[in-house]
């Protein structure tokens, strides 16, 4: 079952028909202390009885349901591409001209062996040279002569580790392009927020999405979350001044370009309505120098930190890092698996250096 809220009952009705199609059936219907309208509508026969809340759980359509699916746009149709090519084997030794400065350039010193030894796991992750050279500097305060803590200590140096706390009055609004992992992350969020006690409430914007739909409903029901359909700003600021949600609440966007004016302004009315801080959510891996203009365009409507998904599904993760860095972004969390019930991991420096180690080309059979 899904809610439905608006300002009179046709209005929630007809909103009801659009998210569910003529299958839709009004299962309740509830006048709301702010005048509103809530509409409780499902797609499926009317039961007999009320059935009871759903136990928040973690199986069947929620495991099974894939991060995210095609969208009406065209830009950032180049996250779908398989980039992994553009890194070969000897990345090194292709940038070593350029990590040197080239002709009369300055660059870094590969005669020094902490540079080099940094270079050696970060350049094949395309990470770029001036995120290599921060990381460079900030390993030179390990207090152990080592790869591993060279490089967590060339982290936690380099970035402001951030992990999203949850309020009711401090909603948290997904952003990014499409294919990201915005919604299954917003899962994993209220998956989380649950597994500490606190309530759950999911809101999605993003109905134009063929199964999107589908997809929050399976979440909501797995998870026994609350969760909203909004079609517009108005709809979000309707249901929360009625619905009045406890715990955290989670508000995914639709996958948009940062090209586009228009997609930037809608999510600015968005925010505004929501009162919600916007958190960037990026694959690890794609396109580096495109991920670097998301990320500064996403800065502009007030996104501090980001997600980066998808480390299970690539072996170079330096996109992602790269766009954080040249944008200021705070890490707050990392997906490593497609799973709801396993989360998102607080980001730390201690998983980013275990994970680029352990992903050297060339080191997994």
């Amino acid at each position: 079952m899904m809610k439905f809220i608006a300002s009179d009952l046709d209005a929630a009705k007809a909103k009801a028909q659009r998210a569910l199609g003529d299958r839709a059936v009004i299962v309740s219907v509830r006048n709301l202390p702010s005048g509103d309208v809530e509409v409780t509508a499902s797609d499926k026969p009317s039961p007999s009885a009320p059935e009871p809340a759903p136990k928040a759980k973690f199986a069947g359509a929620a495991r099974d349901a894939v991060d995210e699916g095609p969208f009406k746009m065209g830009a950032g149709a180049r996250l779908n591409e398989n980039i992994e090519t553009k890194f070969s084997s000897d990345a090194l030794s292709k940038l070593s001209s350029k990590l040197t400065g080239g002709k009369g350039g300055r660059g870094l010193d590969m005669s020094d062996r902490t540079v080099r030894a940094m270079a050696e796991i970060l350049a094949p992750h395309g990470i770029g040279e001036a995120l290599l050279a921060a990381l460079t500097e900030g390993a030179r305060h390990s207090p152990i002569d080592e790869d591993l803590y060279r490089l967590e200590t060339g982290f936690r140096e380099t970035y402001t580790f951030a992990p999203l706390h949850f309020a009711p009055t401090a909603p948290i609004m997904l952003v990014g392009p499409t294919g990201a992992g915005k919604t299954s992350s917003g899962a994993k969020l209220a998956a989380s927020a649950q597994a500490s006690g606190a309530q759950a409430t999911m809101i999605t914007a993003d109905v134009g999405r063929a199964g999107a739909i589908d997809q929050v409903k399976a979440y909501g029901e797995a998870l026994g979350a609350d969760y909203f359909i909004a079609e517009s700003p108005l709809d979000v600021s309707q249901i929360l001044r009625s619905h009045r949600p406890q715990g955290a609440v989670i508000f995914d966007t639709p996958g948009v370009s940062p090209y586009d004016s228009g997609d930037i302004a809608a999510l600015r009315s968005y925010r505004e309505a929501a009162d919600a801080e916007p958190v960037l959510v990026l694959p690890a891996s794609g396109d580096a120098d495109e991920y670097v203009d998301w990320a500064m365009a996403f800065k502009e409507i007030g996104v501090r930190r980001c997600i980066l998904t998808k480390f299970d599904a690539t072996k170079r993760v330096g996109a992602g890092l790269r766009a954080a860095f040249e944008a200021g972004l705070g890490l707050a969390h990392f997906s490593e698996t497609a799973f709801i019930s396993e989360g998102l991991l607080p980001a730390n420096p201690e998983f980013l250096a275990r994970r680029l180690i352990a992903s050297r080309p060339g080191k997994i059979g």
